[in-house]
């Protein structure tokens, strides 16, 4: 199957392009770093339908709760020893011959970080801890910038490797996006029958979006709504079909929300109708956070595995030869907030290196989904370990 269009006509990629620009020729004042205490002050405006609604202890309790040292409910003064993040970095400076990756050595990254992120003596037994044998998996790939700077095949194919360790079958695995023309863009073939790997996307035939779970907000740019609506639906495939999600995006700026990791790529890659979030001072927050804490989302993201083989500084969602450089790792956690901190703070150092403008004003969303318990971005609750190929 060949794409109905190319990556210079998409109009998906033209007005990501447009957005873009006219956010980098926008100044706006940087944002000044926000406070424990203001977090706990802040709250989001979003609604999302079918049970997100909050009682119980809030997020904001929660951390009061952290700041005293004990749990919600136990003894006053109890103090309760918090478990850091474990979250993995896999690099070698083998991985990249010229242009050609070595696909041996990217096989062995993965392996080692997956012993290493579980502990287990081999990759096998490691993968058991994240799926069933009958779960139904989401493979959730980043593919917007075309062959050059989208997930990595071998990656995926590597991750397939690992599931049907666990007893997964080929067709309970799906890999899948939003759009079915940037699969095919990147080099993945659609394949919604019933023999093999599965791989569509949600505007694929008979998938489409839910109309009974959304995220709605008023919390946007007007004009930008599809058809005037403030509802943004998730995918049939998670709230139908997938039990397990994968996330595996790549490691990228991004002219709109600064950059591209964990968070965005499956938050507005869930949902329809996220062009109103894009644009200054919005730049896609709250929305990504308030989307990915939907629990039909939130509580089947098993594991992230962050492309960062080649990694983009600059000219992103899309590819700008550039802007990129040979990052030569991958990055390893069940936090996707974690993860997207060093994905910022990775690519803050490389821009700074050359010159160019902070990403602060932009990736806000970030300090929004620690705020809301989806992970931390504080790297002290960390525990970083770092493997070398």
């Amino acid at each position: 199957m060949t794409s109905k269009t190319s990556p210079q006509s998409d109009p998906i990629v033209a007005q990501i392009r447009a957005d873009c620009d006219q956010i980098s020729q926008t100044k706006t004042a940087i944002s000044q770093p926000v406070s424990r205490r203001r977090f706990l002050r802040q709250t989001s405006k979003g609604v999302v339908g079918m049970g997100l609604a909050l009682g119980g202890i809030t997020a904001a309790t929660k951390d009061t709760f952290a700041q005293l040292g004990r749990q919600p409910g136990g003894p006053p003064g109890e103090a309760v020893e918090e478990q850091l993040v474990p979250l993995v970095e896999a690099t070698s400076e083998k991985v990249w011959n010229g242009e050609t990756l070595d696909e041996q050595v990217v096989s062995e990254m993965i392996d080692r970080a997956m012993m290493k992120l579980t502990g287990l003596d081999s990759a096998k037994e490691a993968w058991k801890d994240f799926v069933l044998p009958t779960d139904i998996v989401g493979i959730k790939i980043n593919p917007l910038a075309g062959k050059r700077l989208s997930t990595h095949r071998i990656i995926v194919d590597k991750i397939i490797d690992g599931l049907y360790g666990t007893g997964v079958l080929k067709n309970q695995i799906v890999i899948w996006d939003r759009f079915e023309s940037h699969l095919i863009d990147a080099g993945y073939e659609i394949n919604q029958s019933d023999r093999g790997v599965r791989c569509f996307a949600s505007d694929s035939e008979g998938v489409g979006y839910d109309d009974e779970v959304f995220y709605e907000t008023e919390k946007d740019v007007v004009v930008r709504r599809e058809n005037e609506s403030i509802v943004s639906r998730y995918t049939k495939l998670l709230t139908q079909e997938l039990t397990v999600v994968i996330n595996v995006p790549v490691m990228k700026h991004h002219g709109i929300a600064g950059v591209s990791g964990c968070l965005k790529n499956l938050a507005f890659g869930s949902v329809d109708n996220t062009y109103r979030f894009h644009s200054n001072p919005l730049n896609c927050n709250p929305a990504i956070a308030d989307i990915f804490a939907h629990t039909v989302l939130k509580d089947k993201v098993v594991l992230n595995i962050v492309d960062g083989l080649l990694a983009a500084f600059d000219g992103g969602p899309t590819y700008d030869p550039d802007g990129v450089w040979q990052y030569g790792g991958l990055l390893v956690s069940q936090d996707p907030v974690a993860l997207d901190q060093i994905v910022y703070q990775t690519i803050e150092e490389k821009r700074k290196e050359l010159n160019l403008s902070s990403l602060s004003r932009l990736s806000k969303y970030i300090r929004s989904a620690s705020r809301m318990d989806l992970g931390t971005n504080d790297l002290d609750e960390v525990d970083y370990k770092e493997v070398k190929v």
